[in-house]
């Protein structure tokens, strides 16, 4: 009912539904200090684990390089890097660390999965770039980060 005691029509119905949606949007994007803590596994309880089937992994088609990871890690950490490209595609991937690359960039092919591991030194931002070098496809690419 609205305020003066008239029944609802389906737009004040609409409104009030549309208010609700924001303030749930709102509220997910401002995780409290306990759900913030949560997104952080403690050492001891492991990582998750990363999606199977490379369709699934993050991937960029762009000819630019593109963020397609991130992470935050306390000290120094090895970077394991899984990549594929789509038939007919090839690409390129690297990490950076603070903005700065690290090594040189590790090419992807439509050959299948790969693996590869990069060791980075302690502290700051670690981001990992995909781009695409040949072809039309896909490249794509999993990475998890484990300590040194």
């Amino acid at each position: 009912m609205t305020r003066i005691d008239r029944p609802d029509t389906l737009l004040t119905e609409l409104r009030d539904l549309k208010r609700r949606l924001r303030l749930l949007e709102a509220g997910r994007m401002r995780p409290s200090a306990t759900a913030a803590a949560a997104l952080v596994p403690p050492p001891s309880s492991g990582l998750p684990l990363m999606p199977a089937r490379p369709t699934d992994w993050p991937a960029t088609g762009s000819a630019d390089w593109e963020r397609l990871a991130v992470a935050w890690p306390a000290g120094p950490v090895q970077v394991v890097l899984h990549t594929a490209a789509d038939a007919g595609s090839a690409g390129e991937v690297r990490v950076l660390i603070n903005g700065v690359p690290v090594g040189a960039p590790v090419p992807v092919h439509a050959s299948g999965p790969e693996q590869s591991t990069v060791d980075t030194p302690a502290g700051g931002e670690v981001v990992v770039e995909a781009c695409r070098t040949g072809g039309t496809g896909l490249v794509r690419v999993a990475a998890l980060y484990r300590t040194a």
